[in-house]
C-alpha cells in the first residue's frame, strides 16, 4: 500500500519509520530541516504536499490547528486516497468532514502515545507498540475507511478500539486533558513550596507526575480546550478534599486507597 505522511515530528515521524517496512511510504513536513533529516534517516520524501499523492491513504499528523487546512488542501487531488488525521481533538474534523463533498474519505486515528520531546529527531516506532489506537469514524468514513485506518494502527503494533468524535474528545478530556492540567498545578505548587531546588529533590515519582507540565504550549491550549474538563478539574477538586479531610485518620485513608487498589 502507498501511504503518504504528511507532518514528520514525534507523531508523524514515528508512523513513518513504522510503516515503511510493510508499505511504500512517502513523508512530507513543511519545515526543510526536517526534511532533509527525515531523508538521511532513509525515508523517501517529498518536498511538496502534492507529491504524497496518489496514494491509498495520507495520515496527517500536523500540528492540530495545521490539520483542517491541510485536509483542505489535499482534498482535491485525494482521488479516492484515505485521509487519516491524528490530531488528539477531533471536533474540528469532525465538522470539516460533515461539509466536504461526498466521496470523499476522512477518518481520525488517535495513537495514545507520546513524550514531553518533539521533533523527527525524538522519533521512534517503538513509541507506538502496544499502544491504544483510537479510530474514529467522521460523516465522510465508510468501513473500507475504517478498516484501512484499523490496518495502519495494527501494523504499528496498536490496539484498536473504534468510537465516534464526541465521545472521543470527552474521553480525552479526563485521560489527556486532565493529567494536563494536574501536572501543571502540581509543578507550580512543588516549586513554591519545596524549601530546596526542586531539581535537586524531585525523585522519579515527582518527574513521572509533573512530565506533562512540559508539553508544548501549542499542544497544552488545545487540550485544556477540551469538552467537560472544567467539570472534571471540580471532581478532582471534591477528590483531593475527600483526601484532606482523611489525614490524620489511617481508617479512613484505607478505605479511600483500597477504592483505587481494586
Amino acid at each position: 500500500m502507498r501511504v503518504g505522511v504528511v507532518g514528520l515530528g514525534l507523531i508523524g515521524g514515528s508512523i513513518a519509520l513504522g510503516l515503511r517496512d510493510r508499505h511504500e511510504v512517502v513523508g512530507y513536513d513543511s519545515d526543510p530541516d526536517t526534511r532533509r533529516a527525515a531523508r538521511t534517516a532513509g525515508l523517501r520524501i517529498a518536498e511538496h504536499l502534492k507529491e504524497v499523492l496518489p496514494a491509498d491513504a495520507v495520515v496527517v499528523a500536523t500540528p492540530l490547528a495545521a490539520i483542517v487546512p491541510t485536509l483542505d488542501a489535499l482534498l482535491p487531488r485525494a482521488d479516492g486516497a484515505v485521509l487519516v488525521e491524528v490530531g488528539s481533538l477531533k471536533a474540528a474534523v469532525a465538522a470539516y468532514a460533515e461539509r466536504a463533498p461526498a466521496g470523499v474519505r476522512i477518518v481520525g486515528l488517535h495513537p495514545m502515545a507520546g513524550t514531553t520531546a518533539s521533533g523527527f529527531g525524538s522519533a521512534d516506532p517503538a513509541l507506538l507498540r502496544d499502544r491504544p489506537f483510537l479510530v474514529v469514524s467522521t460523516a465522510r468514513s465508510d468501513e473500507k475507511a475504517i478498516y484501512l485506518a484499523g490496518e495502519l494502527a495494527r501494523d504499528l503494533g496498536g490496539v484498536v478500539t473504534r468510537c465516534d468524535p464526541a465521545v472521543h474528545d470527552r474521553a480525552m478530556a479526563v485521560v489527556s486533558a486532565l493529567p494536563l492540567a494536574v501536572a501543571v498545578a502540581l509543578e507550580r505548587v512543588a516549586r513554591d513550596a519545596v524549601p530546596l531546588p526542586l531539581e535537586a529533590v524531585a525523585g522519579t515519582g515527582f518527574r513521572d507526575a509533573t512530565r506533562l507540565a512540559g508539553t508544548s504550549s501549542e499542544l497544552a491550549l488545545a487540550l485544556l480546550a477540551a469538552p467537560g474538563l472544567a467539570g472534571h478539574i471540580a471532581a478532582l477538586r471534591s477528590a483531593l478534599a475527600e483526601v484532606e479531610r482523611s489525614l490524620g485518620s489511617e481508617p479512613a485513608l484505607r478505605d479511600l486507597l483500597g477504592k483505587v487498589h481494586r
